[in-house]
């Protein structure tokens, strides 16, 4: 039963498919979309679990696509029983609106640190163990009146990225 595939449909915008999910497979050298988020959430799963407790509750918000883009993309991915339980629990233990927002959170947080890291660069910050109470701490102080989800999201992530050597631990 470990090695069942589950097929997961969410919709992306026709620039993300574009510009970020085929930049990643060009940059990755993986030929799937499939292989390649599953790779991306072998390096990522525990921190995005972490980060995802900054924020605590969603709000069950609805998490907006694209501002800019309005055509709308069907996405297919395969992933094991395993990872498509842990998002499902994520879902469900921060109160998210739905398991696609994770899915397109992982792949920006990905793209993004690639376009400025690079992607050697970017994989070998997220090999390292990320000091959470600091970036809570620098997440809190930013924070102040923002009320949407999306936005508290889009914080975090965004400060992650940018300093990401900041809050990795020194070995």
């Amino acid at each position: 039963m470990k090695n069942k595939k589950h097929l997961f449909h969410f919709i992306v915008s026709e620039s993300m498919n574009t510009n970020v999910i085929d930049f990643l497979l060009k940059e990755f050298k993986i030929n799937t979309f499939s292989k390649l988020f599953e790779t991306m959430f072998r390096l990522i799963d525990k921190k995005v679990l972490k980060m995802k407790r900054i924020i605590g509750n969603h709000s069950s918000e609805y998490a907006v696509i694209d501002n800019t883009d309005d055509k709308r993309l069907d996405k297919y991915l395969r992933i094991s029983e395993a990872d498509y339980l842990r998002i499902k629990r994520w879902h469900s233990l921060y109160n998210e609106f739905g398991m696609a927002s994770t899915i397109r959170d992982i792949i920006l947080f990905f793209y993004n640190g690639v376009m400025k890291y690079g992607l050697e660069g970017f994989l070998e910050l997220i090999g390292k163990k990320l000091r959470v109470d600091k970036l809570k701490n620098d997440f809190l102080d930013k924070m102040t009146q923002l009320l949407s989800i999306a936005a508290r999201k889009r914080l975090l992530y965004s400060l992650v990225i940018e300093n990401y050597p900041k809050y990795v631990c020194r070995t």
